[in-house]
């Protein structure tokens, strides 16, 4: 059994609402489940927004995004997709709301847990 990950400190979700006003969710834990519902770690008041429109969960070596069969779909930098590993940077969308992931220090991390740094299937030849 391989030895478990500290979990990342620094990353988090930028919310950009459709009013302009941009708020900041910390991930603190290895699954977030985003939705409208009041139970929802991330309540997006969107009504878009499934009750349980998906989840972001650690897994070890990365987040990943997993749409729980949401109305709307989850998007991910204009593509739908039911699951898909986050990158720095990518833009989600969900409903009308728009959240950026962001993890600062996510070479580094990698880096200190011998890890390769993982690259998008896109940007592979």
């Amino acid at each position: 059994m391989e030895p478990e990950v500290d979990f990342p400190s620094d990353a988090f979700l930028e919310v950009k609402k459709e009013s302009g006003e941009v708020l900041i969710f910390r991930l603190t834990k290895k699954t977030v489940t985003i939705g409208r519902d009041p139970g929802c770690d991330i309540q997006l008041a969107d009504p878009h927004v499934s009750r349980k429109h998906c989840q972001i969960v650690f897994r070890g070596e990365h987040f990943t995004i997993i749409d729980l069969q949401s109305l709307n779909k989850t998007v991910v930098k204009g593509k739908q997709y039911i699951q898909k590993n986050l990158m720095p940077g990518n833009q989600i969308k969900l409903g009308a709301t728009e959240l950026v992931f962001q993890w600062p220090t996510y070479l580094k991390w990698r880096g200190e847990h011998g890890l390769p740094e993982e690259t998008s299937p896109e940007n592979q030849v």
